[in-house]
This record gives structure tokens, C-alpha cells and sequence, in this order.
């Protein structure tokens, strides 16, 4: 029995010293006060570019934030501004111009007035330049026929890539000149009442790599077409 009170004894020992140690760690991290977070914000918008690329971030409510920190390349580049005080819960516009081709991993910080920093938010982006625009094929045309008797020439179009903006179409008129009209991605078929018989055609398309985009892409060459002389 007398064993069994000391084993007691020396485990109340124990955990006091435990607590004692556990409440000095404690102190210890208190020391510099408490750490405060502000408010990061959770949705990022991201509109691709021509080497460039606008972020559309919506700010949270914190009233502490000032300002924020924009990374990219692992760290090795940023960016930082301030946010102006009208601007809490509203939706700040962040360019990145010049921004290479390429993708990219981001990390967004928000600042209060001392410092102090968010939690990261991070995010995924890309911008497009001389490669993509490289890769850029032409609408097609499926056929292309003169109408002698109304002296109207018909193009039927392809349908063209979800991300087609329009497609440029050059002709030479029946005075000789140089004309060119837009193609818009829904319109199926063209007609051209002053289309010189004889002459080639000559068209080229653009595109934005999403609908979010914030440029246009034109593919670099015109392809020609020959329309089959009226009998």
C-alpha cells in the first residue's frame, strides 16, 4: 500500500511539471503579442493575354487591409499595391504587363497597416503570345460558287472553332479595287455582289485562346481560294 502512494505521489509530480513546462511554451509564443491574419479574399478571376495577364480580385470585408502582395516565379518576382480603403469587399483590377508566354503558379497575400499578412491564396494562370498565334489555323471554306445569272458569288463557310472572333475576307471588285469584309463566327454564308469573276480570294481568322481573354489573336498568313470561272 505504502508503494502504491509513493507511484502516486510521483506521477502528481510529474504532470505538475509537465503542465508547468507546457504553460512556459506557451507564454513563450505569446510573447509577441497575438498573430493576426487579415482577411485574404477567396476568388481570383484571371483574364489571359498577349504577355500579359489582369487579375480581377474580389478583396474581403477586413477593413485592416491596406494593401497586398502579388508572387510569381517561385517567389522571384512581385508585385505590391495598395488598396484603397473604398475599395474593401469591391473588386481590384491587377495587370501583369509584360508577363512572358508561359504558365504560372501566383501567390496573393493581403497586408493590414503593421504588416501583417494572410494566408497565401493561390491560383493557376497563363499567357499566350508568338507560339500560340503560330499554332492559329484559318476558318475554312466548304465552297465557294458564282452565280452568273444574278452575278452574286456564294461562300459557305465552315463552322469555325468556339473561340473564332471573325474571319477577315479579301476580294477584288469588279472595278479593280482591294475589299475586304468581316466574317462573324455564326454567319454560314457570304455573298458578294461585286466579286470580279476570275480573281482569287483570300481570308484569315482570329481568335482569343478563351472567351475570358483579354486580346485577339490573328493567324499570321491569308489563305487563297480559287473560285471556278462562270460558264
Amino acid at each position: 500500500m505504502v508503494i502504491k502512494y509513493k507511484i502516486t505521489g510521483l506521477l502528481l509530480i510529474v504532470c505538475a511539471l509537465a503542465s508547468c513546462t507546457d504553460w512556459d511554451d506557451f507564454k513563450k509564443y505569446q510573447a509577441g503579442g497575438e498573430i493576426v491574419y487579415p482577411g485574404r479574399g477567396d476568388t481570383m478571376l484571371i483574364a489571359s493575354g498577349r504577355n500579359r495577364t489582369q487579375l480581377l480580385w474580389v478583396l474581403s470585408a477586413d477593413p485592416r487591409v491596406t494593401a497586398y502582395k502579388l508572387y510569381w516565379n517561385n517567389k522571384a518576382d512581385s508585385m505590391e499595391a495598395a488598396v484603397p480603403s473604398d475599395l474593401i469587399g469591391d473588386t481590384v483590377k491587377i495587370l501583369i504587363d509584360p508577363l512572358p508566354e508561359g504558365a504560372y503558379n501566383f501567390e496573393m497575400y493581403s497586408l493590414d497597416a503593421k504588416g501583417n499578412r494572410s494566408v497565401p491564396l493561390r491560383f493557376n494562370g497563363r499567357t499566350f503570345g508568338a507560339n500560340y498565334e503560330n499554332g492559329l489555323l484559318n476558318r475554312t471554306i466548304s465552297e465557294a460558287s458564282y452565280d452568273s445569272t444574278l452575278k452574286m458569288l456564294k461562300i459557305s463557310w465552315n463552322a469555325p472553332d468556339t473561340v473564332n472572333i471573325n474571319t477577315e475576307l479579301k476580294y477584288t471588285s469588279t472595278d479593280s479595287k482591294t475589299k475586304s469584309l468581316l466574317v462573324g463566327p455564326d454567319v454560314e454564308e457570304s455573298k458578294i455582289p461585286d466579286w470580279k469573276p476570275g480573281t482569287l480570294l483570300s481570308y484569315r481568322s482570329s481568335f482569343k485562346p478563351d472567351r475570358k481573354a483579354i486580346d485577339i489573336f490573328t493567324v499570321t498568313r491569308y489563305d487563297t481560294m480559287s473560285v471556278k470561272k462562270p460558264e
